[in-house]
């Protein structure tokens, strides 16, 4: 058998209390769709939002502020999926083509209904990262335990592109009615199979061990979310409702290997929800903070 290897990296974090196409109701379509931890002497710290990691093949951090001293500590990111350790503040899940690490941040209540949000899949569709931000500036709903991945596109992200590293559109990639299409440098390239690329494995593993009852992810622009039917149906017209946010459907793209889909499917057994949230092309802070309190909103009420 051949042994799974982890890397100690270390990253930074803010102290845990401080610190972005659009889916239909049968498939989701997209728009062409932390670990040191920061420690201060005073009760007050002045966090800014975590800058976008670099590494190398060893080693990767991100840089925050705070008001005093810093004690570092390290993570493992495994080079390959397996078991993780959900009891973990800071949850290592892998690495991107380039060798970014992809972390998922753990806060709220241990054991409470599991809230999963991420953040980035298309890496210039980045808006959603400010909505995280402002969910680790106040505390969680007693109840929910909330889980926050800033990317699951990291390369992308840092290039500015929509694809990862390899030229792959992730929300094509994942083994839910994948389809092989494109070649690489179309858009929407699915890859050479069904989560073929290391980011969406580790996103995959990830859910398959949480097993949140809500998942979300942010993309962009279009400005809207799916309706869709039942307890999904319900919730995704909740959200709308407390982010002033419109419903519509969404058509013309070719919708096989997505994210939200492939997750509502893995997670049918308990009803899990997974949708999506097209947001516009540009987030306020108004706004995030709105879709802030609407993932708290839904965490509560379920």
């Amino acid at each position: 058998m051949q042994r799974r290897r982890t890397r100690l990296v270390p990253l930074v974090l803010l102290t845990l209390a401080a610190c972005a196409t659009s889916d239909g109701a049968s498939s989701d379509g997209a728009s062409d769709e932390p670990a040191a931890v920061t420690t201060a002497d005073s009760a007050t710290t002045t966090p800014s939002a975590p800058t976008t990691p670099t590494s190398t093949a060893t080693s990767s951090s991100s840089t925050t502020t705070s008001s005093t001293t810093t004690t570092t500590t390290t993570i493992a990111i495994p080079d390959s999926p397996g078991p993780l350790d959900l009891s973990a503040a800071v949850v290592g899940l892998g690495r991107s083509v380039e060798g970014r690490p992809i972390v998922a941040e753990r806060f709220g209540t241990p054991g409470g209904r599991r809230v999963l949000v991420i953040g980035t899949i298309h890496g210039d569709e980045a808006a959603g990262t400010a909505i995280l931000d402002d969910l680790r500036s106040a505390p969680v709903p007693d109840g929910v335990e909330l889980w926050l991945v800033d990317s699951m596109n990291p390369d992308g992200q840092a290039a500015q592109v929509r694809q990862n590293a390899n030229g792959v559109d992730l929300n094509r990639n994942f083994p839910d009615s994948w389809g092989p299409i494109g070649v690489p440098g179309d858009s929407q390239y699915a890859g050479t199979g069904p989560a073929s690329e290391p980011e969406t494995q580790a996103i995959v593993n990830l859910v398959e061990q949480l097993r949140p009852d809500v998942t979300v992810w942010y993309h962009q622009d279009l400005f809207v979310i799916s309706p869709a039917q039942g307890r999904e149906g319900r919730i995704r017209q909740r959200y709308a409702e407390l982010t002033d946010w419109p419903m519509g459907g969404i058509s013309g793209g070719t919708y096989t290997g997505i994210a939200a889909t492939w997750a509502r499917h893995e997670l049918a057994d308990q009803d899990g929800v997974a949708f999506i949230v097209e947001l516009g092309p540009t987030l306020s802070p108004a706004d995030a903070a709105l879709h802030a309190d609407a993932i708290r909103t839904i965490g509560i009420e379920g």
